[in-house]
């Protein structure tokens, strides 16, 4: 995994894969990465299995007719109608789920709970009892094994609320900070991940360094920041920029009645609100500045 997240990149988020010549990032994550951290999950792949099975149903069930009256389509009485019927509607909100992600990992996260959706709503067609084994069985996978998070620690530095002040909020420091405030079992910040580690590798430097503090640990922190750490809080994950040791900007950011901007963002927001380009392209010129001298 790390050399899926981190290739050519230093612990950290330096960008030891971009050459000290080179005004633009060059580093970019792909789909494998999303990929493997799927296929290699238990939650993931079990999911995946248990929604492959759907093959094993259809071949026992698609030559009997359905008896029970179901919705609004009581007289549809064969198989292959409702699997078209429900096909057709789960595709068009997994493909619209799937446009609207915030991420690539909730995308492709989107068109397995839709298929999974399907399967039940197939199971249950078929048989109540069906429906109600399958149930147990995504239940148990949800509670014995729970959903990852992308492997940050490849390129972000972990912070304690110490190292927060210390190190991030150190006055006239001329680091530039890029941290991200995050709760491990939030769906956001789960999902959010892995574009966030892609910015990291693209845009890290010595100058511009990114970390990350779990507030889910660290509530005390997440108050003092005013982030609400609600299971359906909007403000998670939180993105702040740090220079000479205050902050300048935040994603999601507030407005005056309280409001959140930018809520449901996306890293290509990220990257227009805090100006990353500029900051990396400023970054490299003072690197290179150093080793003139």
């Amino acid at each position: 995994m790390a050399a899926d997240v981190g290739a050519g990149h230093a612990t950290g988020g330096s960008a030891a894969g971009v050459p000290s010549s080179s005004p633009c990032p060059t580093y970019k994550r792909n789909l494998l990465a999303e990929l493997n951290l799927m296929l290699s999950s238990p939650y993931y792949m079990l999911n995946i299995m248990l929604t492959s099975l759907y093959v094993v149903l259809r071949e026992h069930y698609r030559h009997k007719p359905i008896r029970q009256g179901i919705l609004f389509l009581g007289e549809v009485t064969d198989f292959e109608s409702w699997e078209r019927y429900v096909a057709f509607l789960c595709g068009c909100y997994a493909a619209f789920r799937f446009i609207k992600a915030r991420s690539r990992l909730q995308g492709l996260t989107a068109l397995l709970d839709f298929s999974q959706l399907f399967v039940a709503i197939m199971a249950m067609v078929c048989s109540p009892v069906l429906l109600a084994y399958l149930v147990i069985a995504y239940g148990l996978v949800y509670l014995l094994f729970p959903q990852p998070i992308y492997p940050l620690n490849d390129v972000l530095d972990p912070l304690t609320p110490d190292q927060l002040a210390e190190d991030v909020k150190k006055p006239g420091t001329d680091v530039t900070w890029v941290v991200l405030y995050y709760a491990p079992w939030h769906s956001a910040c789960r999902y959010m991940a892995p574009d966030i580690a892609d910015l990291a590798g693209r845009y890290g430097t010595d100058k511009l360094k990114f970390a990350m503090l779990d507030i889910g640990e660290y509530s005390k922190s997440a108050a003092k920041l005013g982030i609400d750490l609600s299971p359906v809080s909007q403000q998670l994950p939180t993105i702040a920029l740090y220079e000479k040791g205050e902050e300048v900007t935040r994603v999601p950011q507030k407005k005056g009645n309280g409001a959140l901007y930018a809520a449901g963002y996306k890293a290509k927001d990220v990257v227009r609100v805090m100006e990353l380009d500029m900051r990396f392209t400023r970054a490299m010129q003072k690197n290179g500045e150093k080793k003139v001298q």
